[in-house]
């Protein structure tokens, strides 16, 4: 089964074990995660009926309804204990601390978070350190013509990051790869475009010209 780059990347990040794949979809990724013997059972998490009905046709079609587990359940409120790896992907950031912080409970054998976000990934970054993790890694990918941000968590005391590790990401910006900086080269000339194009408040420019300015210092 052929995952996108940015499935692709969240399957590379995947320890063996036990995972929940929170927001399913078409089951690909859990799919292919069990078929390749890089988990040994996994759960499909979905809460749209619509989605629901597709996954658990698609696990039945891939042989693997013995090993991989359909959910209908909202988040992660019927979370078995079993369970030692979290994916959450292709949601909001503030949507994937709510599923967390509603259950911490639910938490408790979990050593691994991979996430995903399509927005407010630097308070994702930071609000899941404070619930008691660590970035271990993260990957940045152009798939289909969107960046995304993968990011692993891992269970442990979170060391120093200052608030330039919550915006690029630790990883991600010791590395600098070619990804990295394409993206953001692409928001500088987003930033001068909006600067010299739009009629903005003095507070909207002067945000502009720091954040262009931090990107800058990463770079």
């Amino acid at each position: 089964m052929k995952l996108s780059k940015r499935l692709q990347a969240i399957y590379d990040m995947v320890p063996n074990g036990v995972v929940a794949d929170i927001g399913s979809d078409h089951g690909k990724l859990i799919i292919s995660l069990f078929q390749n013997g890089i988990i040994s059972k996994g759960y499909a998490i979905e809460n749209k009926k619509g989605p629901y009905s597709r996954l658990v046709k698609a696990i039945e079609d891939s042989g693997c309804s013995d090993s991989i587990v359909p959910m209908f359940s909202d988040g992660i409120s019927e979370l078995p204990s079993d369970i030692d790896t979290i994916v959450i992907a292709g949601m909001g950031g503030f949507n994937i601390i709510e599923i967390l912080k509603a259950h911490p409970l639910k938490l408790k054998n979990v050593r691994t978070i991979i996430v995903d976000a399509h927005n407010s990934i630097p308070e994702m970054r930071k609000q899941i350190c404070y619930m008691g993790y660590i970035i271990a890694d993260e990957d940045i990918v152009n798939d289909g013509g969107k960046y995304y941000e993968i990011i692993k968590f891992i269970a442990g005391e979170c060391a120093y990051l200052d608030n330039n590790d919550f915006e690029f990401g630790p990883v991600l910006r010791k590395e600098k790869s070619l990804t990295f900086k394409e993206k953001y080269q692409s928001r500088i000339a987003e930033i001068d475009n909006l600067l010299s194009t739009k009629k903005l408040s003095g507070d909207r420019i002067l945000d502009l010209d720091k954040e262009k300015e931090r990107i800058r210092r990463v770079l």
